[in-house]
């Protein structure tokens, strides 16, 4: 099981931490080498960017033992900073410790308001914990800062399809329409299909997306629906076409042209970024 969580600011835009995507295995000796402390620098302002980057990087292996540890070394170098407080944040949300996770994140956004990362992140906090009023707002706020993101926009609509605001859940979906960037549409009408019960419904959504789009693209759309416990982990991987089915050619052509003008594409979203 991934969260989305959004956690580097020093080499912001880099990685969407628990987006889906899997710790890439490299050698065993570049492994060593981002877990060393023997190597690094005196001058406060490096030692910090190394050890930052460290933190973020065993993060992302779910390492949380040397994240921890090399978040506690960058905070010695450079208190007070809203990056390293944010990703403590997303380190206890991995934890599901959600009380100093949700406390984390309130820090940081004391320490710089306008981090939309810690916006994303509290507002993950909250929809994971069924707040999704007090989720929605910080959702909001984020894609105040990122309209463009879908991710964001999935959110929202979750919050609004689960705190029972159907006339904004409703809207939403009817201005949606299928697009060969992201699979929002899909799991959007699958997230409505879950709600109603109609689980062949929402699969049929969800395999669909799973035969159009890349794996790491709906990961980040599956993770809500894992959380809420419509899909299992095991669903929530690559879905195989079936017999029977519509194949993936087929399905393609249910998506909308992406229109070309001379030295432009048209105007629809962007995919949803695995590192905003």
């Amino acid at each position: 099981m991934r969260m989305a969580l959004c956690f580097l600011g020093l080499v912001w835009p880099i990685l969407w931490a628990g987006c889906g995507k899997k710790p890439s295995s490299g050698s065993s000796g570049a492994l060593d080498a981002v877990k060393r402390t023997d190597d690094l620098p005196a001058e406060p302002e490096e030692r910090f960017k190394i050890t930052y980057v460290r933190a973020a990087q065993a993060f992302s292996r779910n390492d949380l033992e040397n994240a921890i540890k090399f978040l506690d070394l960058a905070e010695q170098a450079k208190p007070g900073q809203a990056n390293t407080v944010n990703l403590r944040g997303a380190i206890y949300t991995r934890q599901r410790d959600w009380p100093k996770a949700q406390a984390a994140f309130e820090e940081a956004l004391k320490l710089q308001p306008d981090l939309p990362m810690a916006q994303f992140n509290l507002g993950e906090v909250l929809f994971l914990n069924n707040k999704y009023k007090e989720a929605r707002e910080r959702f909001q706020i984020f894609i105040n800062s990122q309209p463009k993101n879908d991710l964001g926009l999935y959110k929202i609509y979750l919050c609004d399809l689960l705190g029972q605001d159907k006339a904004k859940a409703d809207n939403f979906l009817a201005s949606l329409q299928p697009n060969p960037s992201s699979p929002i549409y899909y799991f959007s009408k699958a997230a409505e299909a879950f709600a109603k019960g109609d689980k062949e419904a929402a699969m049929e959504f969800v395999g669909s997306a799973y035969r159009i789009y890349p794996p790491d693209a709906n990961a980040t759309f599956a993770d809500s629906l894992v959380e809420k416990g419509y899909l299992t982990g095991e669903q929530a991987e690559k879905i195989p076409e079936q017999d029977g089915k519509t194949k993936t050619s087929e399905l393609q052509t249910l998506l909308p042209q992406t229109q070309k003008e001379e030295g432009k594409k048209s105007g629809s979203l962007p995919s949803t970024p695995s590192n905003p």
